[in-house]
């Protein structure tokens, strides 16, 4: 072979034992980082964070549940979850246009609604956004118990998922004008459908997937803190700052870090006098901004309590309490005292509301000789120690979720009354989801429920009289309307029918007004002030006020303005910027 042509073999033969060796050494994968060949330490983009103080973080983050009613899972869910439609503070609702491409009425023999979900939208995991998030939803809200305004979905016949999923197709067994308020706060169902804990614990320790602009990160209880960041896979525009860090504290740490730069905004859930006081004192140069809540505070007299069935004795109950008392204790001279609850349904913040109240008397004003009256009636004698009848004395339980202020001091509050009056009566502080989720439940099956019938006296009987809750009051008010005092809907067969209401109150000669303020063609929903007027006489709800958070930001966070009571303070803040 000539010297030419061994060199040209030798050469081929070394690159092949170079390739071998090569091929055999540990290789990087091929998603590596590759970092430049340089010893300087590489420092991490900036990430523009807001601190906001709250002065609590109790309660999970299901949006839907009544056991999750709280001030703080309200605001969060509109920058974790996707809606259809959000609410302006005109109370109109409008198509939220980074979810669906469009969302009309496309039949009306059988009432049909059709979703169209925009193609790139999608979970934090990466799985679209689709139909069987609308079905998941719809499923749960008509069958669980002690969920917010369950009304609407309870007219749901059928789901159909269309267009690879990308289209929704909600079937409805009547009209529903208030179609555009539900679908709020969509859920992953690939996720929650079969969860430890199922719907209500799922997300008792946190959101797990995002379908908005941030996503939650951390969630620690022990350090009073929870991390919100930018979701880097929302398919909107990205968020104006990298992270919301919520961190606990009490009211007068949080107004100091305001005041020393250490926070740029904070919430209080419970504002009362003393608040505005610390706010005053602390000189921050902005003022707070009040946002009223979703709900009202609320005592729930149950007519499925096998004492409070007799109407007699549910009216002489309700003649022994102080409202007037009940509210000052509840608002703490705060800025909730300005929103009085004399409305069985609207909160004083609706842009409808008016008074529906008696201007005296049972319930809005104690009335101890009706009540003397009416117990005699229903076969209670006053004896040294109390009211009694056939030698058992009268005695009701006083229940409120636990840890859940105020309604624990306000069901304290309650039982110091009725014992006063020579009622036997007890306190309990339970689980938020015991409470509403069993407690506030179904009774036997088969049991008639409220109204004047007479309930079962077996152990399956709730043991709860009354109950000192967070009632649901800035939606769709023909919503509220049946959800909260409406027998439960005649659905199809192959349906099981929903749960009744917390106080399993029906009433049939009120349930045909009920139903046709639910089904008219109303968009508002409007509620007949008879109607509302009508629901005090029989004293099963005792409104008392709308609770408000107070909101402040400083001037690091300039130009931020809280949403309505339903879409919540931190409505917008995706829009936030961040001064130095």
């Amino acid at each position: 072979m000539p010297s030419g042509a061994r060199r040209v073999v030798t050469a081929l033969v070394s690159s092949a034992t170079v390739a071998a060796i090569v091929a055999c050494a540990p290789q990087p994968p091929l998603n590596a980082i590759r970092r430049p060949a340089t010893s300087l330490p590489i420092s991490p983009p900036l990430v523009r964070e807001v601190v906001l103080g709250v002065d609590g973080l109790i309660g999970g983050f299901n949006p839907h549940t009544l056991a999750d009613l709280a001030p703080l899972s309200a605001a969060l869910a509109g920058l974790l979850l996707p809606s259809a439609f959000h609410q302006e503070s005109d109370g109109q609702w409008v198509l939220d246009r980074t979810l669906l491409t469009s969302a009309e009425v496309t039949n009306t023999a059988p009432f049909t609604v059709t979703y169209r979900i925009r193609r790139n939208a999608q979970w934090s995991d990466i799985t679209p956004i689709a139909a069987e998030d609308f079905g998941y939803l719809a499923a749960q809200m008509r069958s669980q118990p002690g969920v917010v305004d369950s009304a609407g979905y309870q007219l749901i016949d059928q789901v159909i998922s269309r267009d690879g999923g990308k289209t929704a197709e909600v079937v409805f067994t009547r009209p529903y004008a208030g179609w555009r308020t539900l679908f709020r706060y969509l859920l992953p169902a690939h996720l929650l459908k079969d969860a430890p804990g199922g719907w209500s614990k799922a997300l008792d320790a946190g959101v797990p997937v995002s379908g908005g602009p941030f996503a939650m990160t951390s969630v620690d209880r022990s350090r009073g803190e929870i991390v919100l960041e930018r979701n880097d896979r929302y398919w909107d525009t990205p968020t104006q700052i990298g992270r919301i860090r919520l961190r606990q504290g009490s009211e007068a740490a949080v107004i100091d870090a305001l005041r020393t730069g250490g926070m740029q905004s904070a919430l209080f859930g419970r504002p009362n006098a003393i608040t505005e006081l610390l706010l005053r004192e602390a000189q921050l140069g902005v003022s707070p901004t009040v946002v009223p809540q979703p709900v009202l505070v609320s005592l729930l007299l149950r007519p499925a309590s096998r004492v409070l069935s007799d109407e007699r004795t549910r009216t002489a109950v309700a003649a022994l309490l102080d409202r007037a008392s009940l509210i000052a204790t509840g608002v703490g001279s705060g800025p909730s005292a300005a929103l009085r609850a004399d409305s069985e349904i609207l909160a004083p913040s609706a842009p409808d509301y008016r008074p529906t109240a008696p201007t005296a008397g049972v319930p809005v004003a104690p009335d101890p000789d009706l009540a003397r009256r009416l117990l005699t009636d229903a076969g209670y004698t006053r004896g040294p120690t109390g009211w009694e009848r056939a030698g058992q004395p009268l005695r009701l339980v006083v229940a409120a979720p636990a840890n859940r202020e105020p309604y624990g001091t306000l069901a304290a509050r309650v039982v110091d009354q009725l014992r006063t009056a020579g009622i036997d009566a007890a306190l309990r502080e339970v689980d938020a989801d015991e409470l509403f989720g069993t407690l506030l439940g179904p009774i036997a099956p088969g049991a008639p429920r409220g109204g004047t019938a007479e309930l079962p006296t077996s152990a399956t009987t709730p043991d709860v009289d009354i109950a000192v809750v967070p009632q649901p009051a800035a939606g769709h008010p023909a919503t509220q309307l049946e959800s909260w005092y409406g027998c439960p809907l005649v659905v199809p067969a192959r349906l099981a029918p929903a749960p009744p209401n917390p106080a399993q109150f029906c009433d049939l000669t009120l349930q045909p007004m009920i139903e046709r303020a639910l089904t008219e063609e109303d968009p508002a929903g409007t509620v007949p002030a008879a109607l509302d007027a009508a629901l005090w006489q029989h004293a099963v709800t005792i409104p008392l006020y709308q609770p408000v958070s107070l909101f402040i930001s400083t001037s690091q966070l300039p130009d931020v303005v809280p949403g309505t009571p339903l879409e919540g303070p931190l409505d917008g803040a995706a829009r936030w910027q961040l001064r130095p």
